[in-house]
């Protein structure tokens, strides 16, 4: 994948064109949102590890009482479920667990693995889905594993690079290894061949048991690690801990020939009380202020990629962690749960997400959402072998099936809003001094990706929590609209439950083949795929 700095440039000016359009006090159906496609020479392609996932032991339900039931065995409802999304890829152990996670306590026969207490999330590790027990869960449903180092500064929990290079290779060590034969002895003859490693999560902040460190100290430890995993293993992907931009220039300039992927972290928020959401337009707005980071991200990995002659295999971000976080109002104030339902506007906020990596998916190589089940999840367990889809579960899905291929230029003009950036409810790797103050967005987003040469299919959401928005769509020549797909509840507030589990389910529309140009109506937060098909007739 080639890059210089005319395609950086074009890529803001596309962006820029999304947020194009008129702002507007009055928002209602009335009002029309003109959309048009173009196929350029050269489309970028879209990874499908942007719809990865990340499980993590947080002592909320999602490897203990999610993915195992409560007498330690699969849930087969959760493994069903996950299993028909096809996830591209799943990080683990993941996030700020790592910092105290030794991968020794999960190997070996069950019986003798130690029950360890989680300082950061509560609750304890029984180590019962350990190492090989996550990689052959990967095997099992199809998916790319992604294992996470633990780069932990305290005395006590701390792994060394020699720990690190002792996992690796029982993980992917021949029977000529020492710990290769340690994983044989366990019962896993063949090699797991796991390709992506990442060295630390969040090193820049205080966490649990972990201290703040300096960009030069991880820059200079990543080194240390990345230079001698490279010489001993060339073959893996390495993904370095990314943060602001004075951060992400120093590992960098010291690591531009080690790492693969540089790792960001983004989460959305959303206040509920009495069951509604709070100040809705700033939480479905959100990932805009994402999307200001990235593209600020891109110049930078854009130059070091071009300092290290590595433009025919750019270093490029993982979004590492991301959801959208929900607090509840409870006596008397709001407190931070996963447990919360996924509601309709959860949808929008997820799929404006997806629309950001995919619009830049020259840059964006990876993304995993926390966490597939139960907190945050795109699926719910109930009790030992039953399990539900919430409502984000049908965005993944949609996304997975239609939105690959090629990333196209889309341009939206419409009834806009303009914004205060730093009120836009995400925190995460923000550099908000480099933002602008304001910023003018329409209603309506949208990416358009081409499947293959004959299928051109468009994701819409509404963003506007109060109005439906019409929207007028015209397609490329040779291209007339045949199917749409709509998840959509009159009620923004609404979720699916273990008692009325499809009261948010997507609907198939076969639409009519005589239709050059189509015109739709999207309610608040309502969001909607169209397929297109090219064909040889041209009708009037």
């Amino acid at each position: 994948m080639k890059i210089n700095n005319t395609q950086v440039s074009i890529i803001i000016c596309l962006s820029l064109c999304i947020l194009s359009g008129y702002a507007s006090t009055k928002k209602t159906a009335k009002q029309t949102t003109n959309i048009s496609i173009k196929i350029p020479e050269d489309p970028t392609p879209i990874d499908p590890m942007i719809y990865g996932q990340m499980l993590e032991d947080c002592n909320d339900k999602v490897i203990y009482g999610g993915l195992l039931n409560k007498k330690n065995e699969e849930n087969p409802s959760v493994f069903k479920l996950l299993q028909s999304l096809q996830m591209p890829i799943v990080r683990w152990p993941a996030g700020t667990y790592i910092h105290e996670y030794n991968w020794e306590n999960g190997i070996g026969p069950k019986e003798k693995r130690p029950k360890i207490a989680c300082i950061r999330w509560g609750g304890y590790d029984t180590n019962l889905f350990g190492t090989d027990e996550f990689l052959q869960w990967c095997q099992k449903i199809g998916t790319i594993p992604y294992l996470n180092f633990n780069m932990s500064n305290h005395p006590e929990y701390a792994a060394s690079l020699g720990d690190a290079l002792n996992w690796i290779e029982y993980v992917n060590g021949s029977e000529e290894t020492a710990f290769g034969m340690k994983r044989i002895a366990n019962g896993h003859t063949d090699p797991y061949n796991v390709k992506y490693w990442c060295l630390g999560n969040e090193n820049y902040g205080s966490y649990g048991i972990h201290k703040a460190e300096t960009a030069d100290f991880y820059a200079n430890k990543l080194y240390q690690w990345a230079s001698c995993i490279k010489t001993l293993h060339p073959d893996l992907y390495l993904l370095g801990v990314g943060h602001t931009d004075d951060w992400n220039q120093k590992i960098l300039e010291k690591n531009g020939q080690l790492i693969d992927f540089l790792t960001v972290h983004f989460y959305m928020g959303a206040k509920i009380k009495e069951d509604c959401i709070q100040d809705p337009t700033y939480t479905l707005f959100a990932p805009l202020k994402t999307e200001l980071q990235i593209q600020s991200n891109c110049i930078l990995l854009n130059r070091i990629n071009s300092q290290f002659n590595r433009t025919d295999n750019p270093i490029r971000l993982s979004i590492d962690e991301w959801n959208c976080r929900h607090s509840v109002f409870s006596n008397g104030k709001y407190a931070f749960t996963r447990n919360d339902d996924r509601r309709v506007f959860d949808v929008a906020t997820i799929a404006g997400m997806l629309n950001v990596f995919i619009r830049h998916s020259q840059y964006v190589g990876m993304a995993n959402y926390i966490f597939p089940v139960n907190g945050h999840g795109l699926i719910r367990s109930v009790g030992d072998d039953d399990a539900y889809k919430s409502t984000i579960y049908y965005v993944f899905e949609l996304y997975r099936k239609h939105m690959y291929g090629k990333n196209l230029t889309i341009k939206i003009e419409g009834p806009a809003i303009t914004l205060t950036t730093n009120k836009l409810a995400v925190e995460g790797n923000f550099d908000s001094s480099l933002l602008p103050e304001n910023i003018v967005a329409t209603y309506i987003d949208g990416t358009v990706v081409m499947p293959d040469d004959n299928t051109i299919n468009i994701a819409l959401i509404n963003r506007s929590p109060e109005d439906s928005h019409k929207i007028n769509i015209q397609a490329p020549d040779g291209f007339i609209p045949v199917e749409r797909y709509l998840l959509e509840e009159k009620d923004i507030n609404a979720a699916n439950t273990k008692e009325n589990r499809n009261k948010i389910t997507p609907q198939s529309i076969k639409l009519s083949s005589k239709q050059l140009d189509l015109t739709i109506v999207i309610p608040p937060c309502g969001f909607t795929i169209v397929k297109y098909k090219k064909t040889q007739t041209i009708f009037d």
